[in-house]
């Protein structure tokens, strides 16, 4: 685990790299997206670019899919997040799409998509349900282009979870180059013998997680992919196809849908903090991406 003082000079160097300082600090080398809702003022709606939510509205037009932009004490990093509200009104999706700052090029490389989410209840009920035979859960957030669809989901896919807990995992929709990945096996989770998917990381609601997503991208069976939630590898599926020709990057999508297949999720907020698309692991690993700091209070939901 890594001690407070090295997480926060972690992010000390985070923001120098991708906030401050010349137009080519602002650009480093192998970053093709950054998003930490700094650049706009407390209460303002997300615009675009980057964010362009689904019917279009214009960029100040209140609009139950935009993000609104909120002052937050227990912000991973800076005091801002991006903040959705999701009522009985709008609890099917929060449809959002991602341009990249820059076009990630599709060739043999890893990508790593980071990011940290959460969600608060505002009625006590958990989003998700849970339970050994329960499906219910998010296409949270996703990179997609022409032959690419691989997405992060939050909640509960047959694995038991663990009341008021819920469970993060990737699938590959769409393209079906993985069918074994449709649905979570018994094996999707193993690391070393840690995780299952009758043993899967169970997260809590009204706290911070820090989550990132690898995906070497391959047309033939060299690929894979692994994701990590707050500093802890979950998962690793190794010699698989990731991508079918062209596999060239368009987007990043964020909510594609919510407590899926029964849409029946209560109210409730759900926050992001610090997106970020790029094929440096040292961006990674010096940005604290792994960890949520533990300089920042976890603040009750309300």
């Amino acid at each position: 685990m890594k001690s407070s003082r090295s997480v926060s000079a972690g992010l000390v160097l985070f923001m120098a790299i991708v906030v401050g300082g010349s137009t080519a600090a602002q650009n480093p080398a192998g970053r093709f997206f950054f998003y930490d809702a700094e650049s706009r003022s407390d209460g303002q709606w997300a615009a675009p670019p980057p964010f362009f939510p689904q019917p279009w509205q214009e960029p100040d037009t209140p609009h139950p899919r935009r993000a609104k932009i909120v002052a937050d004490a227990t912000a991973p990093q800076g005091t801002r997040v991006l903040q959705w509200e999701v009522t009985p009104q709008v609890n099917h999706d929060l449809y959002t799409e991602i341009k990249f700052d820059q076009t990630p090029p599709a060739e043999p490389r890893t990508y790593y998509f980071a990011f940290f989410a959460r969600f608060d209840r505002r009625d006590g009920r958990d989003i998700w349900h849970h339970g050994r035979d329960a499906e219910s859960f998010d296409k949270a957030l996703e990179v997609v282009g022409d032959g690419i669809r691989w997405t992060v989901n939050f909640g509960e896919r047959s694995m038991g979870n663990q009341e008021h807990r819920f469970s993060v995992f990737v699938t590959n929709p769409t393209y079906h180059l993985n069918r074994d990945l449709e649905r979570v096996s018994e094996t999707y989770y193993q690391n070393q013998g840690i995780f299952s998917r009758s043993h899967s990381l169970q997260l809590e609601y009204e706290k911070w997680h820090a989550i990132v997503f690898a995906m070497k991208w391959a047309t033939d069976k060299s690929g894979a992919v692994a994701l990590w939630a707050n500093g802890e590898k979950v998962l690793e599926y190794k010699d698989i196809q990731t991508v079918k020709p062209p596999g060239t990057f368009e987007r990043l999508q964020l909510w594609g849908t919510i407590a899926q297949p029964a849409y029946d999720a209560p109210p409730h907020q759900r926050k992001l903090d610090a997106l970020l698309f790029t094929d440096d692991w040292t961006q990674i690993t010096r940005g604290g991406c792994l960890q949520v700091p533990r300089h920042r209070k976890q603040m009750p939901a309300g």
